[in-house]
């Protein structure tokens, strides 16, 4: 049963709406400047865009579910390989494009160094020091930490005894929500967004076995830790933040919420169409490349196209892009990674068994 591995074609879906959303966020800013005459559309338009960010937010809940549902019947070993595959390969890419796009465009102005492109292609590069080349790379280091942990429990065979941990991950969660307590949980997970890989698993549990109280006894919790963060957060994505929007992003996380609830009892599925796949294909390459190569972009051009064409027509080229991407390097360089890994790894085993 935990071995067998379903393919989620409404998370793909899913998956592209949230970076679609994050695009659009991201964009804004740079369309709102070009509205300076029309106070009162600009105002419009940044009363629905600013709460794009949160498909972050949904980005983390996915990655529970899908995460989680990965790990079961693999080793350890299988399950690095699988993550590093997944992560590394579209990161140079994408890396490389943007430090590329920026350096040809803005020249030594970019800021950009060979140091600091090679220290960002390793995702580490904070721990040496050195700035992101594009500000949205950050999500990356909270993925990783979790896919650790994720590690650490395949490793020790732990991750089946998730009635056991999950709880207590929960309850740690809670007590550095209110109490910064234990100091050190950051060390190994965000705090901040425990309570969305929390609920991402659970889900998935309760996708495979039912819905049962253990199930809905973690997750009332999660999602009200979730809405506390969600209220005390926003104002780091957004400006002059009202009550309103506070309660506003409460109500967004909620109602994410509820769209996993019906992908959990199967009332939301959708068929794996060569379409529906292929939109969740580019949603990686989407969400790294579009933030700095696209406001690049926009500044070169600014003067010579319309700012609503120009933010429509860069939104295609990156879709464009990332999908290429997606099609024409990703799986490759994937696969041949993924191939010299098992490779050594088959060399390092025959190599013990001999010896003696």
């Amino acid at each position: 049963m935990e071995g067998q591995k379903e393919r989620y074609a409404e998370l793909d879906l899913i998956r592209f709406f949230a970076a679609l959303s994050v695009v659009i966020y991201h964009y804004k800013s740079k369309y709102i400047e070009s509205l300076g005459s029309e106070p009162v559309l600009a105002q419009s338009i940044y009363a629905v865009t600013k709460f794009g960010y949160l498909g972050v937010d949904l980005f983390f809940i996915i990655s529970g579910f899908v995460i989680f549902a990965s790990a079961l019947g693999r080793t350890g070993f299988q399950f690095a390989v699988s993550r590093i595959t997944r992560i590394y390969p579209t990161l140079w890419v994408c890396v490389s494009i943007t430090a590329l796009i920026s350096l040809l465009l803005r020249g030594q102005e970019s800021g950009i160094t060979v140091w600091q492109w090679l220290a960002n292609m390793t995702l580490f590069n904070k721990k040496l020091g050195v700035e992101d080349i594009d500000g949205v790379y950050w999500t990356l280091f909270v993925e990783l930490k979790f896919y650790f942990c994720i590690l650490v429990l395949l490793l020790i065979d732990w991750v089946r005894h998730y009635r056991f941990w999950i709880p207590l991950w929960l309850l740690a969660t809670i007590t550095f929500l209110f109490f910064k307590q234990p100091f050190f949980l950051g060390w190994f997970i965000s705090p901040e967004y425990s309570s969305y890989f929390i609920s991402g698993i659970i889900f998935y549990l309760a996708r495979r076995d039912g819905w049962q109280l253990f199930h809905a006894a973690v997750l009332l919790p999660s999602l009200l830790v979730s809405s506390v963060y969600a209220h005390r957060t926003i104002s780091t994505f957004a400006r002059d933040v009202t009550e309103f929007d506070r309660l506003a992003a409460v109500a967004i996380v909620w109602a994410l919420y509820l769209l996993f609830f019906l992908v959990s009892i199967r009332k939301f599925t959708l068929r794996g169409s060569s379409l529906v796949l292929g939109l969740g294909g580019m949603t990686y390459p989407l969400y790294l490349l579009h933030n700095r190569t696209g406001k690049e972009l926009y500044d070169a051009l600014a003067a010579s196209v319309p700012p609503l064409a120009l933010v429509i027509g860069i939104t295609a080229l990156m879709l464009l892009a990332s999908w290429a991407i997606h099609v024409y390097l990703e799986r490759g360089i994937a696969d041949r990674l993924k191939f010299y890994l098992f490779s050594m790894a088959n060399r390092v085993s025959a190599l013990r068994a001999r010896t003696p």
